[in-house]
């Protein structure tokens, strides 16, 4: 028995190293994901170590109401989820939408490609209009982000 002990503490352990850190130093720019009410997971690609979610996911909410405020902050979901990324003209972002009922799972994975400049402020919206999910990326300030659709791998370096 003494065996099996290391093995779900090295799998706990692997999930913590799944979640993306936002870059501290260098250039940076920030990301604020959002979406029409819908639940689903935010991701940056870090190249060599593929997408990583965001420690906290875009929330969806029943109904108005201040009643589910602290569960969600609790549950780490916002209706806004603001991170950093690092500056570049390649950097990738995404998002992960599932959704499961009796038997049905329906899953989409979108993520984009854009130029991420030093200092600047991006919106990500994400979309799901009859079950086609969409990542529109727009710059704040008039800033232009031409963001393009792209597969969903992350560069190796």
């Amino acid at each position: 028995m003494k065996y099996l002990l290391p093995l779900p503490a090295l799998l706990l352990a692997g999930c913590q190293m799944l979640s993306y850190t936002a870059p501290t130093d260098g250039d940076v720019a920030t990301v604020t994901f959002s979406s029409d009410n819908i639940a689903a997971q935010p991701v940056v690609c870090v190249p060599g170590k593929g997408f990583q979610s965001t420690p906290t996911s875009l929330q969806q909410v029943p109904f108005e109401t201040k009643a589910f405020d602290e569960l969600l902050k609790t549950m780490k979901k916002a209706p806004e989820v603001t991170t950093t990324v690092r500056a570049d003209e390649q950097a990738r972002i995404g998002v992960i939408y599932q959704k499961g009922s009796a038997g049905n799972r329906d899953l989409c994975r979108v993520a984009v490609q854009f130029n991420a400049q030093a200092g600047a402020s991006y919106a990500a919206r994400f979309t799901n209009d009859n079950n086609q999910c969409g990542l529109e990326v727009s710059g704040e300030g008039g800033l232009q982000a031409d963001a393009v659709p792209v597969d969903w791998k992350c560069p190796k370096k």
